[in-house]
């Protein structure tokens, strides 16, 4: 095993390989995916020393991030009691130079790449296809577009399958070509507003997002600019047209109280079902859990505090510190965009352990929930998964907490970064 190898095995895979036995896979499946994990993914987690400045998608600079979906109910028998998920950001470990989305998926895909456990139909990469042409119509062979980022996530099911996602940052302005702006113009860019620009991306997906889209762009287009979220990243699954997502991840620019936020995850009260109401309900209990000083009858706005252990890591100064972020997922044949708040735990949290805390509170506040270990049963399950040092420490482990609403309800996701570099 190679040093870079070594490395990422104790500082990726061991946490991962918790993860896997602390959900309940079968020993053969965490055997099968932790085999795909050395022989696939290590390989594409870029130099284990100085030679890369770090990835862009955690706020210490790692180019992992796990994460997990512990149901509100219990699983049904001989399925694992989570869904297990982590991204990368592909990084040549010999160069430290980002790899391209395109090749990296076609390998993983391949007979060769995905060891036989990669789902993906004939079809399942025509949305990610049309996506790069969309955001990179200069794109120049196996060269990633010039300040633009992709990830790929990996989702492990309890059928010993693993499922794919793709995840692209548009080219910043500042990154483009000196010729003809006039090329340019239509193009989508990162942190922009004009969110108009998504209609032409629509007829090259599915033309059932028109409806969920039109309803998120009327919303939108209402806000101030100050309140305006700016598109971050745009993703779709690595699966067929009719069952694939269209998500959009953005930040605004001001507004972190809680009426902020309430007002993008409803669409300024567009959303407002039953369902829309039970949320809204989960989701101010872990609010005022993980942010006691600025609860949701305070109207303050979030401050980081004077001393936070994540402050942005050498390695990655690029990566948004501050503020909310929200993606809206677009589904054929669906009228309405399903949101989803990220809360930056890591940035306004005071330690892991009091996010464990609050993360908690929710599911105990779920009505007939399944039953769960002693006060503390959420904290026990994230230190020995992540038991490189005491979650009393700081903030860091925990990246996002979020909460999605759902056509059958909401949904918690934690996301840890693994902290490779600590």
């Amino acid at each position: 095993m190679s040093s870079q190898a070594t490395y990422f095995w104790r500082k990726f895979a061991k946490p991962f390989s918790a993860m896997l036995e602390t959900a309940g896979f079968p020993l053969n499946l965490q055997c099968r995916f932790l085999i795909f994990v050395y022989a696939r993914v290590i390989g594409m987690m870029g130099p284990h020393t100085g030679k890369s400045e770090g990835s862009t998608m955690t706020f210490d600079g790692s180019p992992v991030e796990l994460s997990w979906v512990i149901p509100k109910s219990k699983p049904l028998e001989g399925t694992a009691n989570r869904q297990i998920r982590f991204a990368i950001e592909p990084i040549d470990p010999r160069t430290g130079e980002r790899l391209c989305g395109d090749d990296v998926l076609n390998y993983l895909v391949s007979p060769a790449g995905s060891l036989g456990i990669v789902d993906c139909q004939a079809d399942g990469m025509i949305w990610r296809q049309a996506l790069e042409r969309f955001l990179f119509p200069d794109a120049n062979g196996s060269q990633i577009a010039q300040g633009s980022t992709f990830f790929i996530g990996f989702e492990f099911s309890s059928a010993g399958r693993i499922a794919l996602k793709a995840y692209y940052t548009p080219t910043p302005r500042i990154a483009l070509s000196t010729r003809s702006s006039n090329v340019h113009d239509e193009t989508l860019r990162l942190w922009d507003m004009d969110w108009a620009k998504l209609r032409r991306l629509i007829p090259d997906l599915d033309r059932g997002l028109s409806a969920p889209l039109e309803k998120l762009l009327s919303f939108i287009h209402e806000l101030d600019e100050p309140l305006r979220p700016r598109i971050q990243i745009l993703s779709v699954d690595c699966v067929n047209g009719k069952s694939n997502r269209l998500k959009i991840y953005c930040r605004p620019r001001a507004g972190t109280s809680w009426q902020d936020a309430c007002r993008i995850f409803t669409l300024g009260g567009k959303l407002c079902d039953g369902s829309m109401t039970d949320a809204l309900a989960h989701l101010e209990i872990l609010w005022n859990h993980l942010f006691p000083n600025f609860r949701s009858n305070s109207r303050r706005q979030l401050e980081l505090p004077n001393t936070n252990r994540t402050r942005p890591n050498k390695r990655n100064r690029q990566h948004p510190t501050e503020g909310l972020l929200f993606y809206f997922s677009l589904q054929p044949g669906k009228d309405v965009p399903l949101p989803k708040i990220y809360l930056p735990a890591s940035r306004y949290g005071r330690n892991d352990l009091h996010i464990c805390n609050a993360v908690e509170k929710v599911y105990n506040s779920i009505r007939n929930c399944r039953s769960r270990q002693s006060e503390g049963w959420m904290a026990h399950e994230v230190s020995k998964v992540f038991n490189h040092r005491s979650l009393k420490a700081g903030t860091g482990i925990h990246t996002y907490v979020t909460l999605a609403y759902k056509e059958k309800g909401w949904e918690v996701t934690s996301y840890f970064s693994p902290e490779v570099w600590s």
